[in-house]
């Protein structure tokens, strides 16, 4: 089984959804099928709006194999940039920064904020040459609660359509006025969807999580709300013991994952996956808080440790399942009523490859 033909069997039923077989997480087939139809086509989480706060703020990534700038022009507009010249190909910037325009280093070529080519030494002979015409090419770019979000396809529907079911359930968390305070970067040597399926079930948390979150937010006391065919995200609610604090999982398909943590203030984490290849992607978990707690430099360093720990657990599991996908004896097993994210999530994902 390869390409996208291993979500035709996902199931139109909860009570019989299976978990996704091997060939999913492990062929290389499907995951270039998943670039092209997913990662290319779909709104793609890729920075905060404080990362690029003033005229001139840029950084680098790399989306779905293609190299970007996201920038910050002079009128505050954000711009999301093929870094390659168009010249002979050579990137164009690297890292982050605050810069007037982006300056080739192997010919000079200068380009503007906005991807705009500003000057080209040398070139006036060239009847071949527009300056017009060789811009940097730019893709969509929106921001959402101080999320920026970018897709790679010129004839994307608008991001507020991707995320419509989300936007009331965290309308009154501010996220929009939250800030990054804290980041703790991990390798994942784990096909992409092992953490995305960890991350939106709890039913987990009775066994790497027994004596953390289990303690706190019981497994068998979760929930997934029930959502119409169609739904873009799922949600997990994780009610508390008494004395300790609720928190919300949501995942805005294909790849957003966000915790709410709901105690005497509200707060949030967002997990950022730097997805690479079938079998591995670094992962970011981005700590948000608004004043006065962004500042209160305890509490942040006790947030992270927190957050080290529970990730430190769940290494150890995923590690383990992208091992057992190796074997010829894996297959696709039947998934817990705990589970229903999970089969949100594939039924997006057979939906989205042309399966559904």
């Amino acid at each position: 089984m390869s390409g996208t033909n291993v979500y035709s069997g996902v199931s139109d039923r909860m009570e019989t959804a299976m978990s996704l077989p091997p060939a999913a997480f492990r062929d290389k087939a499907v995951f270039e099928a998943e670039t092209d139809r997913i990662f290319r086509r779909q709104w793609m989480p890729v920075a905060r709006v404080e990362q690029l706060a003033e005229a001139g703020d840029f950084l680098t990534l790399d989306l779905a194999g293609v190299p970007l700038i996201l920038s910050r022009d002079e009128e505050g507009a954000l711009h999301a940039l093929s870094r390659v010249c168009r010249h002979r190909s050579m990137p164009v910037a690297e890292g982050e920064g605050n810069v007037k325009a982006f300056t080739c280093p192997y010919h000079l070529w200068r380009y503007g904020l906005d991807g705009r080519l500003l000057s080209a030494p040398a070139m006036e002979r060239s009847e071949a040459f527009d300056q017009g015409k060789c811009g940097l090419p730019s893709f969509p770019v929106d921001v959402w609660e101080g999320f920026v979000f970018v897709n790679l396809d010129m004839e994307a529907a608008p991001l507020a359509a991707a995320l419509e079911g989300l936007m009331p359930l965290v309308a009154e968390d501010g996220l929009a006025d939250m800030r990054i305070v804290s980041s703790l970067t991990f390798p994942s040597p784990w096909n992409w969807k092992v953490l995305v399926e960890n991350f939106i079930e709890s039913y987990h948390h009775i066994g790497p999580h027994a004596e953390s979150l289990q303690q706190s937010n019981p497994a068998f006391g979760t929930y997934v709300p029930e959502l119409p065919e169609g739904t873009n995200f799922t949600a997990l609610e994780n009610p508390p013991v008494e004395g300790a604090d609720p928190f919300s999982v949501y995942v805005g398909f294909p790849a957003f994952l966000l915790v709410v943590l709901r105690g005497e203030t509200t707060s949030a984490v967002w997990y950022r996956l730097d997805i690479r290849d079938e079998a591995s992607f670094d992962l970011t978990i981005n700590i948000l808080m608004k004043e006065p707690e962004a500042s209160d430099a305890e509490l942040v360093a006790g947030t992270a440790e927190v957050l080290r720990h529970i990730h430190i657990e769940d290494i150890a599991v995923c590690d383990g399942v992208q091992a057992g996908l190796s074997s010829p004896a894996a297959a696709a097993g039947p998934l817990s009523h705990l589970e229903r994210g999970l089969w949100h999530f594939h039924r997006y994902l057979k939906r989205v490859t042309g399966n559904g």
